[in-house]
């Protein structure tokens, strides 16, 4: 047979050896007397023709009744395969049929042709509906853990009916691993009957030629406990008797069932404490709040688990995670609370939608007072400076030369060169002067003297502000500033994504960034290390802020350290979820209900600026961060006093000069 285009498959399709069904057949009515025919395959169920004929018709009324919209995956092993031919024919919708020792094996294509095409679908989403046909329990538990655990069609719901042409009782469902724990799951079985106990170990049961049984697991129906409810009955001449519907919700009520939630302390979002071996939830944390609400409305209870490694989660070389990640994916815990959800992680494990978006950043000191012995200086840029200078010093020998010239002609005495050039200077000190009174000089002297006002005016004023709240040293705020600054930087690594982020990327600036990185014990540990040395410390920005807000803010609420306003790998903070969670939509819609209402950004606020959480230990800050308002001291005026020096010293040295040549002249 032809492959069909647009399906992509894998490796494992083209097997000679092992016989596996990747078909796509489309079946018309005036088709279905073709048929599709299975060559070579042995009938143990010829005995059982009439019973396995009546669960060809209800498997088909099944598909047709309560999932016309679903896509039809039929998962087959050994004799039951037989049975593929017939539920094709009685089709009018698009059926893939795989060997189910093969589907176990075998990833998934990397695109698949099912949502190219316009389908029906069941509650706003795509749905599948996977028919398993084996012939014991231990098969259709492979095959449900492969299909809703697995890679498969994530994000689509699934639902699977399971028919092993045995006797599955009630005791046998529950007492099964993975069916106990299954869900959206239909196990159609012969009803009870004493000729079931009559045939050798080696022959499967005789089916009823009468009754068949619908059986489903309800999770957490029996006060959170897995319960088996018979959701229907099929007779032939009679056909169905229902008691329950069909898939019904399952996630609506949790019947007061215990989750377990791993998680890491990570104020503002998730906070406990260890009271013996139990973590009870404490303070009014944002992911408390969340799940307090959440099981409020779902009837469920919950518990905290930690990692065993204390880590949050990265990948290991054989693909697996550690932390908070390889807990929910190795099925030790229920769902996570707070994780940065990234691409390698979503491959292992499911998610909740993002409620926060959260940036890497970093953390400095706070900006120091500079220097004040050149706060004399500081008004004005080195350029600025060198113009006023330059000005000064042209200035006095064109007055010389201008009153020279223009007193030629007239009996005016002409100033000499000195009293030129100290009348120049004595106008930057807004002195009043006595100039020629010519009429061509008075237009220099007028530009001269409103250029001098202006610019000591500005001067005075800068140096004033500058000694009334005193200039600080700049602040870094971008990665760029901070490689080509003189600061170490560096990252508490708990396996955290900030740590893999910086570790994977492929830019320069990051790669730089990751060589450099310096690692730190403990938040306060490194906090403490940016606030007083030259040390920059990298994690999330929420993380940060609400640890600062806490322990490393005033009373008079001003933080004793500098965050950088640049962020860097903004990524959306949700919940880890088991591979294929049935109930993840739920949580998604109760989260999705606490965005649009506020409620997880209200509480977010209420929790960083609750001053009851607040530890600050003001004899343990530095002195420098406290800005009262006092007098200023020689600190601040060391500037002018240095100045004062340098020019008695320069006195003294030119009245020694001149002591010198006078008495030489005489």
């Amino acid at each position: 047979m032809a492959r069909p285009p647009g399906l992509t498959y894998p490796r494992g399709c083209l097997s000679g050896i092992v016989l596996i069904f990747c078909i796509l057949v489309t079946v018309a009515s005036e088709e279905q007397q073709n048929g599709w025919n299975i060559q070579g395959l042995s009938g143990i169920f010829q005995d059982n023709a009439p019973s396995l004929s009546a669960a060809k018709q209800v498997i088909h009324l099944v598909i047709e009744e309560h999932l016309p919209g679903c896509y039809i995956f039929i998962l087959c092993k050994e004799d039951l395969c037989d049975m593929v031919s017939d539920i094709v024919s009685r089709g009018r919708k698009p059926i893939i049929a795989w060997n189910l020792d093969i589907f176990k094996n075998t990833p998934p294509p990397e695109d698949t042709y099912l949502f190219k095409e316009g389908r029906p679908k069941i509650g706003g989403l795509f749905c599948i509906l996977f028919i398993t046909l084996a012939p014991d329990l231990e098969s259709v538990g492979e095959a449900f853990h492969s299909a809703e655990r697995g890679a498969w069609f994530q994000g689509v719901k699934k639902y699977m009916l399971a028919y092993t042409g045995t006797v599955v009782s009630k005791e046998d469902l529950l007492s099964h691993p993975v069916t106990r724990d299954s869900y959206n799951l239909v196990v159609i079985s012969q009803a009870p009957s004493n000729t079931s106990n009559d045939l050798s170990p080696n022959k499967l049961p005789r089916l009823s030629n009468t009754e068949l049984w619908f059986q489903q697991i309800c999770p957490y129906c029996d006060d959170g406990r897995p319960v088996v409810n018979i959701i229907a009955k099929w007779k032939e001449n009679v056909g169905f008797t229902y008691s329950e519907p069909f898939y019904p919700e399952l996630f609506e009520d949790f019947m007061g069932h215990r989750f377990k939630a791993v998680t890491l302390v990570y104020e503002p979002f998730s906070c406990y404490e260890k009271i013996g071996e139990d973590f009870i939830p404490t303070g009014n944390c944002v992911d408390n709040k969340m799940l307090e609400e959440m099981s409020r409305t779902l009837n469920f209870t919950y518990m905290f688990v930690e990692p065993k490694d204390g880590q949050w989660g990265h990948k290991m070389d054989n693909g697996s995670y550690t932390g908070v990640i390889g807990t929910v994916e190795r099925l030790e815990a229920d769902f996570s609370l707070n994780i940065a959800i990234t691409q390698d992680r979503e491959e292992k494990i499911d998610c909740t939608i993002g409620y926060h978006i959260e940036p890497i950043t970093f953390a400095t000191t706070r900006p120091r007072p500079l220097n004040q012995a050149y706060a004399l200086i500081r008004p004005f840029r080195g350029s600025v400076w060198a113009a006023f200078g330059l000005t000064v010093l042209i200035a006095g020998p064109t007055y010389y030369i201008i009153c020279k010239l223009a007193s030629e002609n007239r009996n005016i005495h002409s100033p000499s060169f000195v009293i030129s050039c100290l009348l120049a200077y004595g106008t930057c000190l807004n002195q009043s002067m006595k100039w020629m009174p010519i009429s061509s000089t008075r237009v220099f002297v007028v530009t001269y003297v409103m250029s001098m006002f202006v610019a000591v005016t500005m001067y005075v004023a800068m140096l004033t502000a500058s000694l009334t709240l005193p200039a600080l040293s700049p602040t870094l705020n971008t990665l760029e500033e901070l490689v080509k600054s003189d600061f170490t930087w560096g990252i508490q690594n708990l396996g955290a994504a900030d740590y893999q982020l910086l570790k994977s990327s492929k830019v320069p600036l990051y790669q730089r960034v990751f060589q450099g990185l310096k690692q730190c014990p403990t938040l306060d540990d490194c906090i403490i290390q940016a606030r007083d040395t030259k040390y920059a410390f990298i994690t999330w920005r929420t993380y940060l802020q609400d640890r600062i807000a806490i322990k490393f803010t005033s009373a008079a609420g001003e933080p004793q350290l500098h965050i950088a306003s640049g962020d860097i790998f903004p990524v959306e903070l949700g919940w880890a979820m088991n591979p294929g969670s049935p109930y993840r939509h739920k949580f998604n819609e109760k989260i999705r209900v606490l965005l649009e209402s506020g409620f997880i950004s209200k509480w977010l606020h209420q929790v960083i600026n609750d001053p009851a959480r607040r530890e600050l230990d003001e004899k343990s800050v530095p002195q420098f961060l406290f800005q009262a308002n006092k007098a200023l001291g020689l600190h601040h005026l060391q500037g002018v006093f240095f100045v004062l020096i340098m020019g008695y010293a320069l006195s003294c040295l030119v009245f020694c000069c001149e002591n010198t040549l006078c008495k030489k002249s005489f």
